[in-house]
């Protein structure tokens, strides 16, 4: 099968592979739409850790099964998450897979896993994890799923949102299926911080009520409820500046590893620092909220290409050479 192989650092090659054996467990799914990711992009510089190559990388997916197994038919349009936890801990049972100390993720590496993801011809997903799409709902809005419940276990992660005046830092993909989430609770306004044009006008255009731009945001903006969703030093600093005393931060970003935190500011603001990660059970949330059309992300969708122009999408990506770009999706 046609692969995007990581090879080390800035270097993705498209290889013939060869086709992935499914276990007992597991379906062959032939993959037609992959979404590609920030933390894809992140990966491909080699610093994150969890993008040891060699490696396919993709885990925002779907696609057609393959070969009946496991209760699925040949043909069936089928999507997954991304996280495939054990199943055996006390984590998995209560439905926290993402925070199972066993879990692997589809593409990614570290010195504990190796799990090829989706940007080839075919991919081997447990079962357990595999979802069939709802009738007439494109394969390009069911590899959206995964980072809009993202997005939607972030929201869940901040608390009761309604009638509460909400910020977003950052418009990039999360930071905007975060706001397609949270619109849903009703708050009273939507404020997005963001620096680049394009993304502003897309969260004007799903709902936020003021967008601004990070350089001009000097007034205090009070916010009851902060989600922070780029990871670096200066959003961390302006999440706790303009979040209320007593107000719920959110972090969502994961760029910065270390990013300073002024501790004295959180303590007199007794501000909530809250972390989130992946999803948890809210991947079949969003299934249900697209299909009965109460959250539409197509508008999110800016480049569909050809697996083979997998390499230099990322490379672009990664030089923010496409500033129009929110979520580039690949045909294979």
């Amino acid at each position: 099968m046609r692969a995007l192989v990581y090879t080390g650092a800035f270097q993705i090659d498209l290889q013939h592979v060869p086709d992935p054996q499914p276990l007992p467990h597991e379906v062959l799914v032939r993959i037609e739409a992959v979404g590609i990711c920030g933390s894809d992009v992140h990966g491909y510089t080699g610093t994150t850790g969890r993008r040891l190559p060699p490696l396919i990388m993709g885990h925002e997916a779907a696609g057609r099964v393959e070969k009946t197994s496991n209760g699925f038919e040949a043909g069936e349009e089928v999507c997954f998450d991304s996280t495939i936890g054990c199943t055996k801990c006390s984590e998995c049972a209560s439905g926290q897979v993402n925070r199972c100390t066993e879990r692997t993720v589809f593409g990614v590496s570290t010195q504990r896993f190796r799990r090829d993801g989706a940007m080839a011809d075919f991919v081997c997903v447990p079962a357990h994890v595999l979802r069939r799409v709802p009738e007439g709902l494109p394969l390009d809005i069911a590899a959206m799923f995964e980072p809009l419940s993202v997005g939607s276990h972030a929201v869940r992660r901040g608390g009761n949102a309604r009638n509460a005046r909400v910020l977003i830092i950052g418009a990039g993909m999360i930071g905007l299926s975060i706001l397609l989430c949270v619109r849903l609770q009703e708050p009273s306004e939507i404020i997005v911080i963001e620096p680049l044009e394009n993304r502003k006008d897309m969260a004007r255009q799903i709902g936020a009520d003021r967008v601004l731009d990070p350089e001009k945001s000097i007034r205090t903006i009070d916010a009851d409820l902060t989600f922070e969703a780029v990871g670096a030093s200066s959003t961390v600093a302006q999440a706790i500046h303009h979040t209320k005393p007593g107000g719920r931060i959110v972090l969502v970003g994961n760029t910065s590893q270390h990013p300073p935190v002024d501790v004295q500011r959180v303590v007199a603001k007794e501000l909530t620092l809250t972390g989130t990660y992946a999803n948890a059970g809210e991947y079949d949330e969003i299934i249900n909220l697209v299909s009965r059309q109460q959250l539409d992300p197509s508008p999110l969708i800016s480049a569909i290409l050809p697996l083979e122009d997998g390499p230099e999408a990322i490379d672009r990506l990664y030089r923010q050479a496409e500033p129009e770009w929110i979520k580039v999706l690949l045909h294979t």
